[in-house]
C-alpha cells in the first residue's frame, strides 16, 4: 500500500501542477454568449461553462478551507487567502464575481489552489497522507432543486471510484471518513468532471474540444463522460 500512495502522490503532483493551464486551454476559445450557454436538458447541461468554471474554483476551497481546515492549521499551514465569508453568502458552491470578476482571475485562483494542493503533496509524508483525515458530511435526508437525485445517494455513488481513503461510517450512515489524499484525489477528480461538462457543452454548440482528458477517476463512470 505505501508503494500505491507514493505512486499516486507523484501522479496526483503531476496531474494538479498543469490542471490551470488544461482548464485555460479549454475555456480560451469560449466567447462570452458562448460561456453563458446552458439548456435545461440533458441535466448536465444546466450548468454553463461560467458557472462550471466558478464552481472548480470553489471545489478546493470548500475542501481546504472548509472541511479540511481545521486539521490542516493543526499542522502548521497557512491557508490561501480566500474570501470564504463571500462564497457562504452566495451559493456556498460558486466563487462569486465579487471575488473573481472574470475567467482569468478564475484561473489564476485555481491556480493559487492547486499550488497550495501541491505544497500538501511535497510537505506530508506517505503515512501522513493517510492519517490525516476529516470527516465529510452528507444530510441523509435532503433533496436538492437543481438535482434529480439525493445528495447522499449522488455521494455513495462518488465514494465508489476511490481506490481507498474513503467510505461511508457503517454505523452512522451520511458520516465519510476521508483522508488527506483522498482529498486531494477528489479536487483533481471534481476538476476533471468539470471539465469534461465543459467539453460536452462545447459539444452542443458544435465546437472543437481542445484538450484529451485522461480517463481516470470519475470520468471512468459513464454518466461523467459520454
Amino acid at each position: 500500500m505505501t508503494e500505491d500512495v507514493r505512486q499516486e502522490a507523484e501522479h496526483l503532483s503531476q496531474r494538479l501542477s498543469g490542471a490551470a493551464d488544461l482548464v485555460a486551454r479549454e475555456v480560451d476559445d469560449l466567447s462570452g454568449e458562448r460561456m453563458t450557454f446552458s439548456r435545461d436538458e440533458p441535466v448536465w447541461a444546466r450548468w454553463s461553462a461560467e458557472v462550471q468554471l466558478r464552481h472548480m474554483a470553489c471545489v478546493p476551497c470548500r475542501w481546504l478551507h472548509g472541511i479540511f481546515r481545521e486539521g490542516l492549521e493543526n499542522e502548521g499551514y497557512r491557508l490561501p487567502d480566500v474570501d470564504m465569508e463571500t462564497i457562504q453568502a452566495g451559493t456556498g458552491r460558486h466563487v462569486p464575481p465579487e471575488i473573481c470578476p472574470d475567467r482569468e482571475s478564475l484561473i489564476a485562483h485555481m491556480r493559487m489552489m492547486f499550488d497550495f494542493c501541491l505544497e500538501i503533496l511535497d510537505r506530508e509524508t506517505l503515512e501522513s497522507l493517510r492519517a490525516l483525515k476529516c470527516v465529510r458530511l452528507v444530510d441523509t435526508e435532503a433533496w436538492r432543486e437543481d438535482s434529480p437525485e439525493r445528495p447522499i445517494d449522488f455521494w455513495r455513488m462518488l465514494a465508489k471510484p476511490h481506490p481507498y481513503g474513503v467510505h461511508e461510517d457503517p454505523d452512522r450512515p451520511g458520516h465519510f471518513p476521508m483522508e488527506l489524499i483522498a482529498v486531494l484525489r477528489q479536487i483533481y477528480w471534481e476538476t476533471l468532471a468539470h471539465l469534461r461538462t465543459i467539453q460536452r457543452l462545447k459539444g452542443l454548440m458544435e465546437l472543437t474540444i481542445r484538450a484529451e482528458l485522461p480517463r481516470e477517476g470519475y470520468l471512468t463512470v459513464p454518466k461523467f463522460y459520454d
